[in-house]
């Protein structure tokens, strides 16, 4: 049973509490990204001001190819942090997500706690965000419609956390008609819809599925970074089936950087998320072939302990490190690091795509 509003916002301020903690951040062991080397250029014939990042999406024209996810809302105290990192993302020219308003549709007064960041960020693309399980059944489109309606969305992404929601004590575990539910909203909706993960990755086969039912950009959000499977499961009771299962599947999915690939080989925008700690993470992910790349931990963090100001140095970090990374491979535009694939991959990640009949 969907639970109340009251219920979802104090697992908000639950998730909020949690996510903070180092130990549910897989990146620390590993996020992937150490596998992927760009090739150096010494003799790049240009100058570093050259570089140019600048990206179109949904309408909008970025300072570069660059999202903050979606993270939080539902709870008086995601207020603040959401009116940070849109403060932020307005000031760099980076697109920003917004996290899961199932909270509000469920109670009006929560509304606020998400609809900051459209009035923070008028001039970038903001993205609504609904999980799989709201839009099932006939009141999916509506779910969706209303969503978009409440922060005056450019675009809905429908996350897709069938591993969340197992281990999340008072989680939804009927997925039957996603398919269906995500073809309808498609149809009815009037702004593009995004697909995406919360830290599991999407492969090439599923995919093809959500190309084929006119989803035209997908966010892979891949294994690496944060794990909401040991969130949920410090929820549960020690001891319990859950949190013993959380543990287990800390890791469970497919690394970043393979879904990147498998995924950026379909007639699809890719987003690459998922364990993106910095800007050269970043580049990696537009090497690897995504058109964008995402991260949510480093500009929550920062917007947690220090505001918008801290949430701007860190898009200042990562927007530079992004721009030397593309120079250093001779590369001036987004487009000409992406396509040339000056990038080679190494240990278990190489083994991984030879694998999955993916060639360099």
């Amino acid at each position: 049973m969907r639970d109340d509003g009251e219920k979802t916002s104090q697992r908000k301020i639950e998730h909020i509490m949690i996510a903070k903690r180092d130990d549910i951040d897989l990146s620390a062991r590993s996020s992937w990204f150490e596998h992927v080397r760009l090739v150096h250029n010494p003799l790049p014939d240009a100058s570093f001001e050259d570089v140019d990042l600048s990206f179109e999406f949904l309408g909008y024209d970025l300072s570069a190819p660059l999202m903050i996810e979606g993270m939080t809302g539902g709870h008086e105290a995601a207020t603040p942090i959401n009116r940070a990192l849109a403060g932020a993302a307005s000031d760099a020219g980076v697109a920003i997500g917004v996290g899961s308003q199932r909270a509000a549709l469920s109670d009006e007064s929560l509304r606020e706690t998400y609809s900051v960041v459209r009035e923070a960020a008028s001039n970038v693309p903001v993205i609504a965000n609904l999980g799989i399980s709201h839009i099932i059944g006939e009141d999916g489109p509506d779910n969706a419609k209303r969503a978009v309606e409440m922060i005056d969305a450019d675009a809905l992404a429908v996350h897709l956390n069938p591993l969340q929601e197992i281990i999340q004590p008072e989680g939804w575990v009927n997925f039957s008609g996603s398919l269906t539910a995500i073809g309808d909203v498609v149809r009815e909706l009037d702004v593009p819809v995004i697909v995406k993960e919360v830290g599991s990755g999407i492969s090439r086969e599923a995919a093809s599925i959500l190309t084929e039912m006119g989803v035209g950009i997908i966010d892979v959000a891949g294994q690496g970074g944060t794990s909401w499977s040991l969130i949920e499961g410090e929820r549960s009771p020690e001891g319990s089936v859950r949190r013993e299962a959380s543990r287990r599947f800390a890791d469970w999915g497919i690394p970043t950087p393979l879904a990147i690939m498998e995924v950026s080989s379909l007639d699809v925008l890719v987003i690459g998320s998922g364990g993106v700690r910095s800007g050269l993470d970043a580049a990696k992910c537009l090497a690897l072939g995504a058109r964008m790349a995402g991260a949510a931990r480093p500009f929550f963090v920062r917007a947690v302990e220090e505001g918008e100001d801290g949430v701007k140095d860190e898009l200042n970090k990562f927007i530079f490190e992004m721009r030397l990374a593309t120079f250093l491979t001779g590369s001036l535009t987004v487009d000409q690091l992406r396509l040339t694939k000056k990038y080679l991959l190494t240990g278990p990640l190489k083994i991984l795509a030879d694998e999955r009949h993916i060639f360099i």
